[in-house]
């Protein structure tokens, strides 16, 4: 499995950037070198730690025999120029869909069958905002993140005037969510966004929070209830010899105690709280969120569920902004988004390489030895 993965990643990433090419905007007599070539180079400079159109340019010039063994004999590399304007008129959408199908390929090879027992693969959703990419108003997009897999599976624009709930579901009806459970903020316990995840099939895990206080004060009450039959499971952590924090699942099985609410939530088969207990400066911090879910009742499941929601959080806008330093980009438009999506499918590949150690080590290893970065690439042979 891991030797197909290494090949599907030479092999896709040429083949993305030829997709890629297919969508060239740029007019005709000013095309001087090919969209597959400018995508290439700057997806392998990006693997490598260069950010800006100057660097990139810079890493192709010194990257070119490199470059060469891939793309074929090269009169020049495209300037920094070229590639700005390349990415600033490619459309968002075109290349948004291009990337889908990539990393969908990846997605489906790095799943694994779930056994007995085992847990499904979760997608987390969640939106960060591009601090340096602001226009008018602040560019912001919604994200559908695998989190066992560790990979962005598309991304969308919020649109202006508007909040992230309708771009939400638009991103749950076009992504394939089949046999996932999907989660996402308060905001999102919508009874639309419900009914686009169980029709995509996936199955749902949200918090009710003032938003939906009568869904909430529902399953406040149920909770209450002296005769319903519950499950329970919690953890003690006591990180790296620091305070405790206890957490603990409380949930149940029957959604008729939700009264006249199970009728109008599509698919809800169990609902329950959380709850978070640590030591303050003079008591203990109690925290309590209460959900409704698709899934049957599983205190284990719905514990860990909630707690790996926040991979979106580290594994991927952490990332993004430490590692890739997106929020100090100042690309506007079009190429703020499409070099998200490039930023993303970095990401991807490599995580391919398992060895324990920081994204910063690993691209400066690919922009200091050609070997290792064929190694991300995979075999040319597989390419040819």
């Amino acid at each position: 499995m891991e030797k197909s993965l290494n090949k599907l990643s030479a092999h896709g990433l040429l083949d993305f950037a030829i997709e890629i090419s297919k969508h060239d905007d740029r007019i005709d007599r000013c095309k001087k070198h090919q969209g597959r070539t400018i995508a290439f180079v700057t997806l392998c400079a990006v693997l490598s730690g260069f950010r800006d159109w100057e660097e990139i340019g810079e890493y192709g010039k010194c990257k070119q025999s490199l470059m060469e063994e891939y793309l074929g004999p090269l009169d020049s590399m495209p300037s920094h120029d070229t590639i700005s304007r390349f990415f600033s008129l490619l459309k968002p959408e075109s290349f948004e869909g291009v990337y889908r199908e990539w990393i969908s390929e990846v997605f489906r090879l790095r799943s694994s069958p779930t056994k007995d027992g085992e847990r499904r693969d979760q997608i987390a959703i969640d939106g960060k905002e591009m601090c340096g990419a602001r226009e008018d108003s602040p560019v912001r997009i919604v994200s559908a993140y695998a989190v066992k897999s560790g990979i962005s599976l598309g991304q969308k624009k919020v649109g202006e005037k508007t909040n992230e709930i309708p771009a939400v579901q638009e991103l749950v009806t076009e992504l394939d969510m089949s046999d996932c459970i999907v989660t996402a903020d308060a905001m999102h316990c919508q009874k639309k966004t419900c009914e686009a995840i169980i029709e995509a099939g996936g199955d749902f895990f949200l918090f009710a929070k003032g938003n939906q206080e009568a869904v909430k004060e529902a399953v406040e009450v149920a909770m209450s209830h002296p005769r319903n039959n519950n499950d329970r499971y919690k953890t003690t952590d006591k990180p790296d010899g620091r305070d405790w924090w206890i957490r603990q699942c409380i949930s149940v099985g029957e959604p008729l105690y939700l009264g006249r609410l199970h009728k109008e939530w599509t698919g809800v088969q169990s609902f329950g709280v959380i709850i978070s207990e640590r030591p303050g400066q003079k008591e203990v911090i109690r925290e309590e969120r209460y959900f409704i879910t698709s899934l049957k009742m599983n205190a284990k499941l719905f514990l860990q569920t909630a707690r790996d929601h926040w991979a979106v959080e580290n594994g991927l806008h952490w990332r993004l902004d430490v590692d890739f330093q997106e929020d100090k980009s100042r690309k506007k438009r079009n190429a703020a988004l499409n070099f998200s999506l490039v930023n993303k499918m970095a990401m991807a590949i490599l995580s391919f390489d398992k060895k324990k150690e920081p994204l910063r080590r690993k691209r400066q290893r690919a922009a200091l030895k050609d070997e290792y970065l064929k190694e991300l690439l995979g075999n040319l042979e597989e390419i040819l």
